[in-house]
């Protein structure tokens, strides 16, 4: 049995408990809106969409209850952050409460506490359920590094909060590969494993460091079905934290390793837009190989430990473990040093 310590307390509490009545009488109270709401799929806190009796629309978000109240605030402080430094990002806003706060702390059914916060809701449709194409590949790039630009100079007491979704952890995650069925994938993520605490652990400290959102992936994307080539809005903020930068196109990067037709092209498509916008070094681009192919073991390991302990959220949760799992099968392994002269060429630094 895998310990809750292992991945973090966040990640191995139950969601809060409030449905959409009470989310309603909570956006009268705190907001002063009379609204519609319905419950979105979410990991780990309640969130609704709202449909304002004015035609606004919202997203009311109510943190897990094992989240500290300080990494809740860290996220809070990054989106009035980016909304100062580059207001034209297409990422929600905070909508402020009848006391001008933005966000409060209230008392969920079960005891627990959460922190409110309401936000403006961002259109568009989820680029997993659209498909990739490669202009908006080239789109996702750059609006990753205006995002990583913006967030520069941005720091919180809880910056470098543990994230178990922070990748230079990813060596942490082996109690829960030892729990999965033995399989050739179970072998090939401990080998993986092996080779990123010999190789990328010690070149980590001297990488770029800043607060990056650690989470660009294709259900976190949103584009205008009627202009898919452009990103129209980013999404969850939940797993920021002060991290080497390139871990941030990594993740990024980690959600177009599946493409059984190219993966190498369609990851070096996002690499070199991003590159084109915010240069990378490269030591930078030498470990990103092996820091997208983490990010697909980290991916395998929680979202099948987290399903097995919450059956009933497993479709939301387990939603791309399959796309991870084909990763590995290509991506992954594909030579290393095949992987890493074509990121380098695709940044012009051969």
């Amino acid at each position: 049995m895998v310990e809750s310590s292992t991945l973090g307390d966040s990640l191995d509490s139950p969601p809060p408990q409030i449905d959409e009545a009470a989310a309603v009488v909570l956006l009268r109270e705190a907001y002063g809106v009379e609204a519609e709401a319905k419950a979105l799929a979410c990991e780990r806190d309640a969130t609704f969409r709202i449909n304002a009796a004015t035609g606004d629309q919202f997203t009311l978000k109510v943190s897990n209850p094992a989240e500290p109240a300080l990494d809740t605030n860290f996220q809070t402080e990054a989106i009035l952050w980016l909304e100062e430094r580059d207001p034209g990002l297409p990422v929600p806003k905070i909508v402020r409460d009848r006391e001008g706060r933005s966000e409060f702390q209230k008392q969920m059914p079960d005891g627990r506490t959460s922190i409110i916060r309401l936000l403006t809701w961002v259109a568009g449709v989820p680029v997993a359920q659209i498909g990739v194409s490669a202009s908006l590949r080239r789109d996702m790039g750059r609006i990753l590094a205006r995002l990583g630009q913006a967030l520069r100079d941005f720091d919180h007491p809880s910056s470098s909060h543990h994230v178990q979704w922070d990748i230079k952890h990813a060596s942490r995650l082996r109690p829960l590969i030892a729990s999965l069925q033995e399989s050739p994938i179970r072998q090939q993520m401990i080998d993986e494993l092996d080779h990123f605490d010999t190789a990328i652990v010690p070149l980590l400290a001297v990488l770029r460091q800043q607060v990056v959102h650690n989470d660009f992936n294709l259900h976190n994307v949103l584009v205008d079905p009627n202009r898919p080539q452009t990103v129209s809005g980013v999404l969850d903020f939940g797993d920021m934290v002060r991290t080497p930068l390139i871990i941030d196109l990594a993740v990024a990067a980690s959600y177009m390793a599946h493409r059984a037709d190219g993966p190498l092209e369609a990851v070096a498509e996002i690499v070199s837009a991003y590159h084109a916008v915010t240069p990378l070094h490269p030591l930078e681009v030498g470990a990103l190989r092996d820091l997208i192919v983490a990010r697909l073991v980290t991916t395998i390991a929680i979202t099948e430990w987290r399903a097995a302990r919450y059956p009933q959220n497993a479709e939301y949760i387990l939603r791309n473990n399959p796309a991870a799992r084909v990763g590995m099968a290509h991506f992954a392994a594909m030579p290393r040093t095949l992987v890493t002269q074509a990121l380098l060429h695709a940044c012009n630094m051969e």
